[in-house]
């Protein structure tokens, strides 16, 4: 018998509960063992939390596989219809099966700043561009881009200013590039009393996480 696509919806839900979960964890974790840098890229960060979501005895409980920078599915590049080098790879993506059905979920990460700075080595980080391309290069690719069909959510790495600052900065640019009804908004209190944002658009709603490494 056919899976119900309202079944698979609440599987994938009870999933993206326990995808989070492993993400916040890892993140604190990240927090506690203090290697991180906020001159890091945005890649660097990435790769470091996959590290510690491997680790995660949340994860290894129910199987997960966890990756970072894969590439998705496409129809046109797997006939070739397109150049691989058009290819658009997710940051980091879960998967996990059941009932041979393969659930993915798909978080696409900025490195987000408030206003701009200077890293050690002295070079400038562009604040507006970042904010910028939070929206162009993160958000709209869940609506209509090469996300628009995959479950997933945005994260954001913030390297300097507060959340609060950074999520303002966003919106003032979601409201003239979109629509006012479109900015990002708090949500509700997630595990280990992190903060879970979500923006509601006509495609889709989209949750968002914001991770602080300014200190």
């Amino acid at each position: 018998m056919a899976k119900s696509l309202n079944l698979i919806s609440k599987i994938n839900s009870s999933f993206e509960i326990k995808y989070f979960e492993i993400l916040v964890k890892s993140y604190y974790t990240c927090l506690s063992l203090k290697k991180y840098s906020k001159d890091w890229e945005e890649k660097t960060f990435s790769s470091h939390i996959v590290s510690l979501m491997k680790e995660c005895e949340f994860a290894k409980k129910y199987h997960f596989t966890i990756t970072k920078e894969e590439e998705l599915e496409d129809y046109e590049i797997d006939n070739g219809l397109k150049s691989p080098k058009k290819a658009n790879p997710i940051d980091i993506r879960f998967h996990n099966i059941w009932m041979n059905e393969r659930l993915d979920y798909n978080i696409e990460a900025k490195n987000i700043s408030a206003s701009q700075w200077k890293k050690t080595i002295g070079s400038k980080v562009n604040a507006s561009s970042q904010q910028k391309e939070y929206i162009t290069e993160g958000i709209n690719r869940f609506l209509t881009g090469h996300f628009k069909n995959k479950n997933g959510c945005m994260l954001g790495y913030i390297v300097n200013g507060s959340a609060k600052d950074v999520i303002t900065k966003i919106n003032n640019k979601i409201e003239s590039q979109k629509d006012k009804s479109e900015i990002i908004f708090f949500n509700n209190l997630y595990s280990e009393q992190h903060k879970m944002f979500q923006s509601n658009h006509t495609e889709r709603n989209l949750k968002h996480l914001f991770f602080d490494f300014v200190n």
